[in-house]
């Protein structure tokens, strides 16, 4: 998986290929060719690898505040530092995700990931709201909205290899919650 992701930071998605991977891998190229029989196979694995990371990321954020909860998965999303290399798997990343309308693997593991972050934002949203410390909106609409906002955010900022998009969207979607969302009292 490592070597994956070397690749695609270094190549992108269209220019890497099983065999740009098997340069990265440090074991034997051949062990690569055994389990793998093309890039599309072995993505397939890698996207599955990301998720289950980023479940238990995403486990590891702080659940007690609903607030910071939130916040902190927008800056998941949208994070406020990033090295080159994080900036470039980004883009690799949403290179892929353009081919999930022509390969079903793909599409599928984009919309567990779509699942997974929208039903953590509808949870936090929902036990902000019961714990008195949201106000009182739709937990679904409003969870989309935050979500498509970082998402939208996130793609722009590295098509355009801009990350002020990046860090002035992160920005304004903190200031929704806190101004739309966050109950003060």
């Amino acid at each position: 998986m490592l070597a994956t992701y070397r690749a695609l930071c270094t190549h992108g998605y269209p220019n890497t290929s099983i065999a740009k991977i098997a340069d990265e891998f440090e074991k034997s190229k051949s062990l690569l060719y055994y389990h793998y029989d093309d890039k599309e196979d072995l993505l397939e694995d890698f996207l599955s690898f990301l998720l289950e990371r980023l479940e238990a990321e995403l486990d590891e954020v702080d659940h007690e505040n609903p607030r910071k909860h939130l916040l902190a998965l927008i800056d998941r999303l949208l994070p406020s530092e990033m090295d080159d290399q994080a900036f470039q798997f980004r883009r690799a990343i949403l290179e892929i995700r353009s081919q999930a309308p022509y390969h079903g693997a793909y599409r599928e593991q984009f919309e567990r990931s779509d699942t997974l972050f929208l039903s953590e934002f509808v949870s936090v949203i929902e036990r902000g709201i019961e714990e008195g410390q949201f106000r009182a909106v739709n937990a679904e609409e409003t969870a989309e909205f935050v979500y498509s906002a970082a998402y939208g955010a996130l793609e722009r900022g590295v098509t355009l290899e801009d990350p002020d998009i990046i860090e002035q969207n992160r920005a304004i979607i903190q200031e929704y919650v806190e101004s739309q969302l966050v109950r003060y009292q």
